[in-house]
């Protein structure tokens, strides 16, 4: 069922029975002189006119004579020619259906003017919100920054809009932009610019979104994958911290939250070397310094808000804006769709909380790919679809529509397309349009010498036989363009991040992060040498000081960076110390003779992991990470939620790896368990075991002749695995003193 936006539908359509309108007057047309480009097209054009209005778009012709001007947005008129005169539409205003829902695809190579279709478009839903004749919220995402001046009017093309019988004006207009930028802004500057902070909590992301925050291309290791899959799940069902303080659970979180979790949560510190530790901590604190994390994350209802457009501006994140718009956008989605689709449990709508939505969307290439994914993909692919149902309209715009998927365009019943130039994007322009291409049009030539601001417009609403030419009327308000704002970005940028912190915990009432020179885990360059600000004039003593001081900042920063590279080495420096290392010796005699040739099990086939130089500890806990994580080991060990567990480790200093492979098994073949297979790996194979309702898994790695095998056992009790444990740890005594 569709919802209908118009404010008072009742006051605006006409009933069945009334008498029909009195005519009116032809539609002025727009003067050819202000049209530039109208090739003569010959293929003949029918298109749904209304005599009094212009061609309409987007709209039936029995939808149109319910609602006639009502909801109607000027987005330009046509420009082609025609052989007869009387039939020709050559200037005849285009206007776009705003009330039904649409998804509406708006292509276009760079610089030819596809972003300004889209402020047309932010403008004409303003301007009907303006006159009630439509209810909805629209949320305009710009990756450029050339929407954020919709507040200021247009002067620079007054005599154009005259002839289109326009006027300049500015829009009241919300400009959302990163935190960090929010903050690094005077005072007058937020409140003229109508500016507000933008922020994402880090509660509402996936540990596969927080690849994409923490990893350029998404990808993280296995291992670090586990880790910050841990921090969410702790912080969501709470901790014990190593004091034994109890870290309650938490539904929004910050990322210094998440960083005292990895620091403080003793699973972590057991699980997890120092050096990974320390990286996904770093990485952390890049993503925080980005100024746009936040445990009051901007919602759906801040931005959808009735009757006013919101404009996402993510630009002055640079090149770290990408990840930062397909999260954002994913949520977006996610919520509004959410809230629309909703009803309460006393049976009322839930989308009185949330009016239909405009969701405009430029660049779409890099958030909804034809091949790949994002953070955002699946989320748009479900508006495009669900989001006509329950009143959200859809607009994608891109350079580049070969990249774009074809689960999201062909979901389209409306395309503006602006000057191409590729084969690809033409051809997958010519294969999507939902009405007829003339032939004039298919052309290679033809599209991709179109001019700046003229586009071909096909509609499959009106059921028009082909596609035509639309010069795009001009902007209303400021279009893009370097201001003083943002010069005041790029300053924003250069803020140290000491004071920024300070500033957005002024703003938020939250005390700054601790710097990492007092977390004890992560060493930064708080303790460097500070290098003096150099005189305005420098005589030849001031630049050799200079050097003698720079001298020293290298010199303690690479001395820094290498220790920050050997604690690899090292032990975890929050763990108690202890004995180096734990090498346990295997008591031979006590083994049975047990063939595993008769328990199925071909030794030749065992391959174990070789490392580089590790301590024995280190070794220890990364072969017990191994049978852990590793996605064929905990599928078998970890098959419910309320798994226990218990591990014993074989370690000993020999030239050949499988002799404490063997001793292993036999372990847990005279202790009751039988070989149940042996599975490969990345080159580890990983021997399985059962018992009942017991079930247990081993691996083994090498570094430098220590050879150290981990056994891990899980049972849905612990009395099951105590006698089972303490059954191996027979065959398993301490080095002798």
């Amino acid at each position: 069922m569709t919802d209908t936006t118009m404010a008072d539908p009742q006051h605006n359509q006409r009933e069945e029975g009334d008498d029909p309108p009195p005519a009116k007057e032809p539609v002025e047309l727009i003067p050819e002189d202000a049209l530039d480009y109208h090739p003569l097209v010959s293929d003949s054009l029918q298109l749904l006119t209304d005599s009094g209005i212009g061609v309409i778009l987007g709209r039936s012709e029995s939808f149109h004579e319910k609602y006639r001007s009502n909801g109607l947005g000027l987005i330009g008129a046509v420009t082609e020619s025609s052989d007869d005169p009387l039939t020709s539409l050559l200037g005849t205003p285009v206007w776009l259906d705003l009330v039904s829902p649409h998804v509406l695809f708006v292509a276009g190579k760079r610089g030819s003017g596809k972003s300004y279709t889209l402020g047309i478009i932010a403008e004409e839903l303003a301007l009907a919100m303006e006159r009630r004749e439509i209810e909805v919220a629209a949320v305009l995402i710009d990756t450029v920054d050339v929407f954020r001046q919709m507040v200021e009017p247009n002067t620079g093309q007054t005599d154009l809009l005259s002839d289109w019988s326009l006027e300049a004006r500015g829009f009241p207009i919300s400009v959302y932009v990163p935190r960090r930028s929010y903050a690094g802004l005077p005072d007058e500057v937020k409140k003229k610019s109508r500016l507000l902070p933008l922020s994402i909590s880090p509660s509402e992301l996936s540990g596969a979104d927080w690849g994409y925050v923490l990893e350029k291309d998404g990808q993280l290791s296995t291992t670090m994958d586990n880790l910050i899959g841990d921090v969410l799940h702790s912080l969501r069902k709470g901790y014990a911290r190593e004091d034994g303080d109890r870290v309650a659970p938490k539904s929004d979180f910050s990322i210094r939250e998440m960083i005292q979790c990895i620091e403080t949560n003793p699973t972590f510190i057991d699980l997890y070397k120092p050096a990974t530790r320390t990286a996904m901590i770093q990485r952390l604190r890049k993503a925080n310094r980005l100024g746009v994390f936040h445990p009051e994350g901007t919602s759906a209802q801040d931005l959808a808000i009735p009757g006013q457009i919101s404009v996402v501006d993510v630009a002055p994140l640079g090149s770290d804006a990408e990840a930062v718009l397909a999260i954002l956008t994913n949520i977006l989605c996610r919520q509004v769709l959410t809230y629309r689709m909703a009803w309460t449990d006393e049976g009322t709508s839930a989308r009185e909380e949330l009016p239909p939505t405009w969701l405009i969307i430029d660049e779409a290439h890099t958030l909804v790919p034809r091949t790949g994914t994002t953070p955002a993909k699946d989320a748009i692919i479900s508006y495009a679809k669900l989001g006509r149902r329950f009143g959200c309209s859809l607009v994608l715009c891109t350079q580049q529509p070969s990249a774009v998927s074809d689960d999201a365009i062909s979901q389209a019943d409306m395309i503006l397309s602006h000057s191409l130039s590729h084969d690809g994007d033409i051809k997958a322009l010519q294969h999507r349009a939902p009405a007829v291409m003339p032939e004039a049009f298919r052309d290679k030539v033809f599209i991709s010498s179109l001019p700046r601001g003229v586009a071909l417009a096909f509609d499959q609403v009106t059921e028009n036989r082909r596609g035509f030419l639309v010069q795009i009327r001009p902007r209303l308000s400021k279009h893009g363009g370097t201001d003083r704002l943002s010069s005041l970005f790029e300053a924003a940028k250069l803020m140290p991040s000491e004071q920024l912190e300070v500033e957005i915990a002024e703003d938020t009432e939250e005390v700054p992060e601790t710097p990492a020179s007092q977390s004890g885990d992560v060493s930064t360059w708080d303790d460097l040498p500070e290098v003096p600000k150099p005189p305005v004039k420098m005589s030849r003593e001031d630049w050799e000081a200079l050097d003698e001081w720079i001298r020293q900042y290298v010199k303690v920063l690479f001395s820094r960076q290498k220790q920050e590279y050997s604690i690899t080495d090292e032990p975890s420096p929050r763990q108690p110390p202890r004995e180096e290392p734990s090498q346990a010796r295997i008591a031979r005699d006590a083994l049975p003779e047990i063939s595993l040739g008769d328990a199925g099990i071909d030794l030749a086939n065992v391959k174990t992991r070789v490392f580089g130089d590790l301590p024995a500890n280190l070794l220890e806990k990364a072969m017990t990470r191994k049978v852990l994580y590793s996605r064929v080991s905990h599928r078998l060990l970890f098959h419910s939620e309320s798994v226990e567990r218990d591990e014993v480790i074989f370690c000993e200093d020999v030239v050949n790896p499988l002799v404490v492979v063997k001793r292993a098994i036999v372990a847990l073949l005279a202790s009751g368990m039988k070989f149940d297979s042996l599975k490969e790996q990345d080159d580890l194979s990983f021997v399985f075991f059962t018992d009942k309702s017991v079930r247990g898994c081993m691996a083994g790695g090498t570094s430098e002749g220590r050879t150290c095998v981990s056994v891990v056992l899980t049972a849905d009790k612990r009395g099951q695995l105590s006698s089972l444990i303490n059954a191996i740890r027979r065959f398993v005594k301490e080095p002798a003193d």
